[in-house]
Formats: C-alpha cells, structure tokens, sequence
C-alpha cells in the first residue's frame, strides 16, 4: 500500500494546491485519549482499533484524503494501556535501562524477540523514555524500513506507546525520525469534556 501511494505523492502534491483535507484529533478508548496527529497525518481507519486503545497515522495522501503532503513521510502507531497501567514517572532511568538491556529489547521486537535489535541511542526525561532500534526483522507492515523510533509516556493514568518508522523506499534519517515521534507525543492529551450546559 505504502509504496503505491509514495509513487503518487508527486502527481498528488502537484494537484493538491488547494487542499481540503485536514488532519482531525481522534478519540481512543471512548474518549479517555485524545491523539492530535501532525499536519497532513490521517488515522487509517482499516488498520486501527480505537476502542481498544490502537491506532495507526499515515499521511492523508496514502489514505485517499486530498491534503497536503506532510514534510517528514512515516507511519506512526499509538497504543494505549489499560486504566492504571501509567508507569514510566518517576521510574524513567530504570525503564531505560531496561529496554536497552537483551532481556527489554524483547519488548522492542516482533513477537517478544529481542534477537532482531540492535538500540542506536536511548534517553530517558520529563516523564518520558525514547528509544531509536534498528530491526532486522520483519516489520509490522508491509513497505516499512528497519529504523524505528519508541516514546513510553503516562497519559491520564496509562502507558501510551508511541512508535514511528519511514517507508521502505524513503528511508527516515534520525533527526526526521525523532521530529515526527515528538510531534506525534506533543497531540497526546486528555479528552476535553463537554460544555456543561
């Protein structure tokens, strides 16, 4: 799928001078999280479970929406924990120190498999751990490259997990790889209730 879309993002791009697609906020898990996807990023309803906490973001164009092309191409997941799963305050270092470890890159791959990582760099702040693996493995879509960058953040008393790759044929570098994982964590946030009324 991916890369049939990234043949026609230039044809795309050159039509879609006056866009009408724009990127809208999607509820998971009933509302209790809030995902705000950077511009020109769409939730593909095919592939994400937003009642249990799943979702998946690809630019619009590779979703048949007419918006503009984003600046960084990717595809991000967000994945959402149960109620009080929340983990990572307080205990960043250690949670760091664990995913970076053989035993944590099982959580890292595939299947529970850490044999297929190798960590390119990690940190750990502000309530926040990122991880940037290569995986030689299979990767969880088709048409996807090997590079992978994970945020472990708490949101509204759950473990969010954040994951971002590039395409296959348009690999990310680090510093694209990590703009996009930090604009996918900072439209992370709570439901806005209603007016009372």
């Amino acid at each position: 799928m991916f890369r049939r879309a990234l043949a026609l993002i230039g044809i795309t791009a050159l039509a879609a001078c006056d866009p009408a697609g724009i990127a809208q906020p999607v509820a998971m898990l009933n509302g209790d999280l809030v995902v705000a996807p950077p511009a020109g990023y769409c939730s593909d309803p095919l592939s994400s479970r937003l009642r249990a906490g799943f979702a998946v973001f690809a630019p619009c164009v590779t979703l048949g929406t007419d918006a503009p092309v984003p600046a960084v191409l990717g595809v991000a997941t967000v994945q959402a924990g149960a109620a009080e799963s929340a983990m990572v305050t307080g205990d960043e270092t250690d949670l760091r120190d664990f995913l970076i470890s053989p035993q944590g890159a099982g959580l890292l791959g595939q299947g529970g498999s850490g044999s297929t990582i190798s960590v390119v760099s990690s940190q750990a702040f502000d309530g926040r751990v990122v991880v940037h693996f290569r995986d030689s493995g299979p990767p969880p879509m088709d048409g996807l490259g090997q590079d992978e960058w994970r945020a472990f953040t708490d949101v509204n008393g759950r473990l969010v997990t954040v994951s971002v790759r590039g395409l296959d044929d348009a690999p990310l570098t680090a510093g694209r790889g990590a703009a996009l994982l930090d604009l996918m964590l900072q439209g992370l946030g709570r439901a806005v209730p209603p007016p009372e009324s």
